[in-house]
């Protein structure tokens, strides 16, 4: 007889169970997106700019490079200083675009998400002012070093050149008339002018551009240098090296050890001997420097990084030439050569007392190696002589002789009878 069995109905799971395998599903089938190749950036802008504000992409004054400024035609132009975490340290923005409306979406509980991006380097990129003037510089400079003449040419002429080199020049220039008027202050300023009829026409001056550079210079050492410019170019190349020389005495004693037993065998006498060596300490010292020396250095160094970071080639090489020559900083020259002079002198001494000291350490070294090879060569002599004794000289040895008198007891000198 089959007895009819019925199945178990199935158990109802519960709603918060069906809603979290939902989700779990949800979650596994969704993945990350690839990696851009053109991932976003942060940067921080000026505040207050016109809505005209844009990136444009111009040549680099001192490398003829492309690169990235931003212009506003209310506030002129700006550069980016780019802030970068060290290579050492794994750093990473997470960004999010909270204020786009479209890409929200609305999940299961009604709460609002926005996208975001996670960039692998913690770059920040800082706009900050820039002059005019240096972009308009490439255009001024002469193109080679031979050009040692230049000619006069209208503002439109260096211009031209400047659109000939981006496109975006032509493109600000021709949307923005008041950038030509804000141009045309800066090339009056470093620029000779001869008028031709009705027309202006400029030449690039040196003595000129050295004074707005100088300018530029004083207002930078007036404000302060940062701390690792100053560290590196002021207080480093100011330090003046101390030579001391250092003695030390040491005594060496050699003292004769004999025993009664043994034969008196010549020795060293007793006696002391004094070893004088000395040691050459280098130290250095910015003390006793004059009080103009320090200011003229900064200015200098101020100088030579605005020369680096901003000036054609062509115009680099000049400002050099009058750093070196000129007679403002001749003090600065002067004292730099001495130290300088001082530093080489330092070297040199150290040099030989480094010398002296592997010499000493070499001679000390040959002294212990002969000592070794003595020792050694007694032993062997010793070894050698043992066993070349025959059997009765070593049981002779073996004898217990405490009581008995020396061989040399028979033959002393008798005493005279009284």
């Amino acid at each position: 007889m089959v007895r009819k069995t019925r199945s178990q109905p199935a158990s109802k799971s519960s709603p918060a169970e069906t809603s979290t395998e939902a989700t779990a599903t949800a979650t596994a089938t969704k993945s990350l997106p690839p990696s851009t190749s053109n991932p976003p950036k942060l940067f921080v802008l000026p505040k207050n700019t016109s809505k005209d504000a844009r990136i444009v992409t111009l040549d680099n004054p001192a490398t003829g490079t492309p690169s990235r400024y931003y212009f506003c035609p209310e506030r002129g132009f700006h550069e980016f200083t780019r802030i970068a975490a060290p290579k050492k340290s794994c750093r990473s923005w997470l960004i999010h675009a909270s204020g786009n409306e479209e890409t929200k979406q609305e999940d299961g509980d009604g709460m609002r998400v926005g996208s975001g991006y996670i960039t692998k380097d913690a770059d920040l990129f800082i706009a900050t002012p820039i002059d005019v003037l240096f972009l308009i510089l490439p255009a001024l400079a002469p193109q080679s070093a031979k050009d040692t003449k230049q000619l006069f040419l209208e503002l439109d002429d260096y211009l031209d050149m400047l659109s000939s080199t981006s496109q975006h020049w032509k493109a600000l220039l021709s949307q923005y008339l008041t950038l030509k008027g804000m141009m045309e202050k800066k090339v009056r300023l470093v620029c000779d002018t001869v008028d031709a009829g009705e027309q202006t026409m400029y030449r690039l001056s040196t003595p000129k551009l050295l004074d707005v550079l100088t300018a530029k210079a004083t207002r930078m050492v007036a404000h302060g240098l940062p701390p690792s410019l100053e560290e590196k170019h002021i207080k480093t190349a100011l330090e003046v090296p101390v030579m001391s020389i250092r003695r030390e005495e040491s005594t060496l004693s050699a003292i004769s050890t004999t025993t009664p037993d043994e034969p008196s065998t010549p020795t060293v006498p007793d006696s002391e001997t004094t070893v004088e060596s000395s040691t050459t300490t280098v130290t250095t010292t910015s003390t006793d420097l004059p009080s103009q020396i320090p200011p003229l250095l900064r200015l200098q160094t101020s100088l030579t990084y605005l020369s680096t970071a901003y000036l054609p080639p062509t115009l680099r090489q000049t400002l050099t030439t009058h750093l070196t020559t000129s007679p403002h900083f001749l003090p600065l020259t002067t004292h730099l050569a001495h130290i300088a002079t001082l530093k080489r002198d330092a070297a040199a001494l150290r040099n030989i007392s480094d010398n002296m000291s592997r010499k000493r350490a070499i001679t000390e070294d040959e002294d212990k190696i002969a000592e070794r090879e003595e020792k050694k060569r007694k032993k062997e002599e010793e070894e050698k002589r043992k066993k070349s004794e025959g059997r009765a000289v070593k049981q002779l040895k073996k004898v217990d002789t405490s009581g008995m008198k020396k061989m040399s007891a028979f033959f002393t000198r008798v005493g005279k009878k009284t």
